[in-house]
């Protein structure tokens, strides 16, 4: 049996992949990763879908002296955050959703808070996580930017860790990241990856891989997998730019 390092290797080939390791000293915790590699004290963080703030939270005990611009449409998890961070000038909550482009988009509110989505749910997602969790109990029309035009706005030259959890819409919000991505302004990119059937539309491994891959950019490592059936359906990745390129390897 080959080791699960080698098996990954060879799953991701096709696409000029391979797994990062961190040596002897990797650990299992996205977060003692994150620390490791990002050692400013005061780095730029972009939480994307940041829900009522868990991740905000954390991120605020990594780096205290940080400046995080978080995103979260739906209004009840907004409230939440400007209950939990408002006070906090360091924090700056906009109540948008991240996308490919600026306008309006309808946001699908859903039994679970944590799975309202600009993507409707796929009529699979109950044998996927559960009857009803992700039932759909009304639409609202919230407005929509992208990463590049926030940046351009608010003078952000780089993000140091752009966190995603938009739940299936990681994709467009890195395509409205490109112009960064392009130039290595993202040093690290840390989000959730669903792969069970969820949404509708919802991009698949290997649309990442391909995203990635044009922009110079690997695949470090996979935290928090989430199983059913022996079947991946969920894990946490974070995403580099590729340090062969960087150094001209």
């Amino acid at each position: 049996m080959r080791p699960v390092k080698n098996i990954a290797n060879l799953l991701l080939r096709p696409f000029n992949y391979e797994t990062v390791q961190l040596g002897n000293r990797q650990k299992t915790s996205p977060f003692w990763v994150q620390e490791q590699l990002v050692t400013k004290k005061n780095p730029v963080i972009l939480d994307g879908g940041a829900n009522k703030g868990h991740t905000t939270a954390r991120y605020l005990k990594s780096y205290p002296e940080s400046v995080l611009h978080v995103f979260e449409p739906f209004a009840e998890s907004f409230d939440a955050l400007k209950e939990r961070f408002g006070g906090i000038t360091s924090v700056k909550l906009n109540q948008t959703a991240l996308s490919d482009v600026e306008g309006t988009v309808s946001l699908n509110s859903n039994q679970s808070s944590y799975t309202n989505s600009i993507l409707k749910s796929d009529p699979q997602a109950g044998d996927t996580w559960g009857e009803g969790v992700l039932n759909t109990q009304s639409t609202v029309m919230v407005p929509t930017t992208t990463i590049a035009a926030y940046c351009q706005t608010n003078s952000i030259s780089a993000i140091d860790i752009l966190k995603l959890d938009i739940q299936g819409a990681e994709l467009k919000a890195l395509q409205g990241a490109r112009a960064l991505l392009e130039r290595k302004a993202v040093g690290l990119i840390y989000m959730e990856l669903i792969l069970g059937p969820t949404y509708l539309g919802q991009p698949k491994f290997e649309d990442y891989l391909h995203f990635f891959s044009e922009l110079d950019y690997v695949l470090l490592d996979m935290f928090n997998p989430f199983r059913k059936d022996f079947r991946l359906i969920q894990a946490d990745v974070i995403f580099v730019p590729d340090p062969a390129r960087a150094t001209g390897k």
